[in-house]
Formats: structure tokens, C-alpha cells, sequence
């Protein structure tokens, strides 16, 4: 397995996407600290910590319009390696087991969405250094809601992994992620919320701003067993497939 993952590092070492990842984080915290400083006697006039209003302006920009498209091109992007001029027959020809390659395959399109994540919360950070925040620095927002959010997005990412997968055409698992993301705002407030994976890091990300999203433990719950069914029935399914 070790050989596998240096092989799909390699692979990645002049792709563009390492760029996107780690940049594209930056743009929508720009966005929060622009909308904050715009109405900071509104969001700030009763006291409340400027640091958790710098989180929910700048969160609520990126986790409902950057983090699943994001998912949806590191995804598609992952698999569209191998998708392409043959790459899986040529892969699979080697002595390697399809669930292994599958797997971790999956382990680095999951380990980039973190790489995402982790730069989001390092622009928040500096961002609010920058713009001079005072006040006690809240690790539960900047840092444990940040990572509970990329854990209820685990769904998302597997289930567009089997699209990318199972299509070489691009545009399918994009406008399949990408389109499911425009309502999850209003499946959120909804009871239909559990089965619509797209609404999952919604909640987990505003859940504790916006009452309306608290869903408690169920989300992370949720989000651990179905990423796990889909990822199961991903690897059965490619094990089956004939590759030409």
C-alpha cells in the first residue's frame, strides 16, 4: 500500500488542484471579513466575540457555496487520472488488489478536502490578526466546528467518489455535486433533512449559531454510517467491474 500512495502523491505533485485547495479558502474569508467589517456595530453591538462573528460570516460563505463545489472537483479530479487515455487498465495491470487502489485513492481525495479545511482555518486566523480582533480566541469555533463540518461532509465526498468513479465524463459527478449543494440551505430546515447528505455540514458548521440547523449528534452519527455503506458498496461495485 505504501508504494500506492507515493505513486498517487507523485501523481499530484504538479496538479493544479494542490493550489486550489490550499488557496481557494482565502477568498471566502475575504468575503466574511468584508461583511463584518461592513456591519461590525451590527454583529458586534451587544458584546458578542468578534472572533465567533469573523467564523459565522466567513463560514456561512464557504461551507454553503466553496466546501462542496471543492468536494465535487477534488473528487472528480482524483479519479479523472485514471479515467482518462485508459489509465485504469494500464493501473490495474500492475499486481495490485482494486479495493486497495480504491481505497486509497479515496484516502488522498479525503486527505485534500483536509488540506482545505485546515487552510480555512489558518485564513480565518490570520485574517483575524490582520484586521486586529481581540478578545479570547475560541477554539471550539475556528477549530473544532471547522473539523466536525469536514467530518458530516464524509458523505458527500464518498458518494461523489463512486460518480467519479463510475463516469469518465466530467461533468457528471460536478453537476451532480454541484447542483445538489444549491438547495441544501432549505432541505436544512426541513424534516427531510436526514436523507439529503448535503445539508449534513450545514448543520454542523451553523448549527450552534443558527438554531435551526442543531441537529445534535444525529448529524455526526449519520454522516460516519452512510459514508461507510457508500464506501462499501464503492468498493464491491469496482471489484466487479471490468475495466477496459
Amino acid at each position: 500500500m505504501r508504494d500506492i500512495i507515493s505513486v498517487e502523491l507523485l501523481k499530484l505533485k504538479n496538479s493544479k488542484i494542490l493550489w486550489i485547495v490550499t488557496l481557494a479558502p482565502a477568498f471566502m474569508v475575504m468575503q466574511g471579513v468584508i461583511n463584518l467589517l461592513r456591519y461590525y456595530d451590527l454583529f458586534t453591538g451587544q458584546g458578542q466575540n468578534v472572533w465567533e462573528q469573523l467564523y459565522t460570516q466567513s463560514m456561512v460563505f464557504y461551507v454553503m457555496i466553496l466546501f462542496p463545489a471543492l468536494i465535487s472537483v477534488v473528487m472528480t479530479l482524483v479519479a479523472r487520472i485514471e479515467n482518462s487515455h485508459q489509465g485504469w487498465k494500464q493501473y490495474l495491470s500492475l499486481p495490485v488488489r482494486k479495493e486497495t487502489v480504491y481505497i486509497v485513492k479515496f484516502i488522498i481525495a479525503c486527505l485534500l478536502v483536509l488540506v482545505n479545511m485546515l487552510a480555512f482555518i489558518i485564513c480565518m486566523f490570520l485574517a483575524g490578526l490582520i484586521i486586529g480582533v481581540e478578545g479570547n480566541f475560541p477554539y471550539q469555533s475556528l477549530i473544532g466546528r471547522p473539523m466536525a463540518t469536514y467530518l458530516a461532509a464524509l458523505p458527500i465526498m464518498a458518494i461523489l467518489y463512486v460518480l467519479s468513479i463510475r463516469y469518465s465524463q466530467m461533468t457528471i459527478p460536478l453537476g451532480i455535486g454541484i447542483g445538489l449543494a444549491l438547495p441544501a440551505m432549505v432541505v436544512a430546515n426541513s424534516k427531510y433533512w436526514v436523507v439529503y447528505p448535503w445539508t449534513y455540514p450545514i448543520m454542523a458548521a451553523l448549527g450552534g449559531n443558527m438554531e435551526v440547523f442543531s441537529k445534535g449528534n444525529l448529524v455526526y452519527v449519520t454522516s460516519v454510517i452512510l459514508s461507510s455503506v457508500v464506501l462499501m458498496y464503492g468498493i464491491m461495485s469496482f471489484r466487479k467491474r471490468d475495466i477496459v
